[in-house]
């Protein structure tokens, strides 16, 4: 949040916790990170069941992801299935390979750190519920940094799910990349 003592400091959240990229091969795209930077292992949900709206109307967002660690933040790697309304389509597939699809942030306040968020441009692209009930907030914040701003508030559901990616690497020798995962 902004700091009172300079104005003119950004609303943008300060717990970055995750990037992530959007690709047309997931298992493919698990095996280059594994081999080009060291990431993973990768725990991947096919297909993961969202209720997501844009603009306030209903919409489409059926993706697979795979999350594994890269360094100190979560690596994310989106394989887009179908994104509708074609506004929202528009914000969230980029057509440069290897462009970053989203950041994703911790907030104390998922309303209020939205609403500064869209005071200083970054309007709210698609709003989702998941499986578990989290809510979660994309922002087009492609003219500040290159990409979408993610939100969500880190309940300990998620940031045990965070624990678990972060443990899965730690001492990992590279093998078993691709580690499916129920939706639960």
């Amino acid at each position: 949040m902004p700091n009172p003592a300079n104005p003119a400091q950004s609303a943008m959240p300060a717990q970055l916790v995750q990037i992530a990229y959007r690709v047309p091969d997931l298992e493919a795209a698990c095996h280059e990170w594994a081999q080009k930077v060291g990431a993973g292992p990768f725990l991947v949900r096919r297909h993961l069941p969202v209720t997501a709206t844009h603009n306030g109307q209903p919409a489409v967002y059926d993706h697979s992801a795979a999350f594994g660690q890269w360094g100190p933040v979560m690596l994310e790697i989106i394989q887009l299935h179908e994104c509708e309304p074609a506004s929202m389509r528009t914000v969230l597939e980029h057509e440069q390979p290897g462009q970053v699809n989203h950041f994703a942030c911790f907030v104390d306040d998922l309303a209020s750190s939205s609403a500064a968020l869209e005071e200083q441009g970054m309007p709210l692209t698609m709003s989702l519920t998941s499986s578990s009930g989290m809510e979660v907030h994309f922002h087009d914040a492609r003219h500040v940094l290159g990409g979408i701003l993610e939100l969500y508030v880190g309940n300990e559901h998620l940031r045990g799910f965070y624990d678990k990616v972060a443990a899965l690497a730690v001492g990992w020798d590279g093998s078993d990349v691709v580690r499916y995962i129920d939706q639960s």
